[in-house]
């Protein structure tokens, strides 16, 4: 007696192929790219003032002259006015997944260009421990101008207070860490906030001037182009931004910016704690 053998239809062997070729194991360096790095901040002209222009450009560029742009929108966000998302490569495959993106931690320079010019800024301030990390963010703020004695003071702004103190310095004089003014607030910081560092009538204070509903109310000055934070604590040790609004409306937010110069008063709560102390930040 014959035994007859059923063969296994052609279809079958093409599917458990297909099977073999889609598992997730044989996909792992199938997609070179990671999670954008993203870079951020605020870039300031040689008087302490946020670009403002229209044509302005953050470029980044590496060592083997890949750039990647973006454009300076001035209030992009309370205290922020570019933000430059960076392509990574993650480097398993031979091929990059793009021209422009770049390898997690590569080396690289900014640069600023204004209409058909390019500056280098004068100075970077940031946090750069995750800086280049894949899903990460780096806030990295830019001056621009000229810095001739290296003291991180634009030659411009120092000059202005120069000549507002009678004339008689050099650059080399105005040192970020002295108070020109005797106000208690030194030099780089009336330049970061915009006060004026030979006027002790102009600066950054904040004053608290009573009660609105059992809420303390505080009273600042603003300046155009900055972004402002008031901050509370219990044992001025511990210090936490606070929510505020300003006197006669009813909802609160964390930060403030300006298009003008004006004094405002706002109230000021805790989210989980009554503060006791108060101080500003500007950015």
């Amino acid at each position: 007696m014959t035994q007859l053998r059923r063969s296994r239809p052609p279809w079958l062997l093409l599917l458990l192929i297909s099977s073999f070729i889609l598992h997730p194991s044989s996909l792992l360096h199938a997609y070179p790219p990671v999670p954008h790095h993203v870079i951020y901040g605020i870039v300031r002209g040689e008087l302490g003032d946020p670009i403002a222009v229209t044509n302005a450009q953050v470029i980044l560029t590496t060592g083997a002259g890949v750039q990647i742009k973006t454009t300076v929108f001035p209030n992009l966000a309370p205290g922020v006015n570019y933000r430059l998302t960076v392509p990574l490569d993650s480097g398993l495959t031979a091929d990059p997944y793009k021209p422009t993106a770049l390898l997690p931690t590569v080396p690289f320079r900014l640069s600023v260009k204004i209409g058909t010019v390019t500056y280098l800024p004068i100075e970077m301030i940031g946090d750069y421990k995750n800086l280049g990390q894949p899903a990460g963010e780096t806030r990295l703020d830019l001056t621009l101008g000229e810095d001739s004695d290296g003291d991180g003071l634009p030659d411009a702004w120092e000059r202005a207070i120069i000549a507002s103190l009678g004339g008689n310095r050099t650059l080399a004089d105005i040192k970020p860490g002295d108070d020109a003014d005797g106000d208690g607030m030194n030099n780089l910081n009336e330049y970061l906030a915009g006060t004026y560092a030979f006027d002790p009538q102009d600066g950054f204070s904040l004053k608290m001037t009573g009660f609105d509903d059992g809420e303390p109310m505080l009273e600042f000055t603003v300046l155009r182009g900055r972004t402002y934070t008031v901050l509370g604590s219990e044992n001025l040790q511990q210090w936490t931004p606070l929510e505020f609004r300003q006197v006669g409306d009813t909802a609160y937010y964390d930060q403030l910016s300006s298009d003008n110069v004006r004094t405002i008063k706002v109230v000021a709560r805790g989210k989980n704690f009554t503060p006791k102390f108060f101080k500003l930040q500007v950015q």
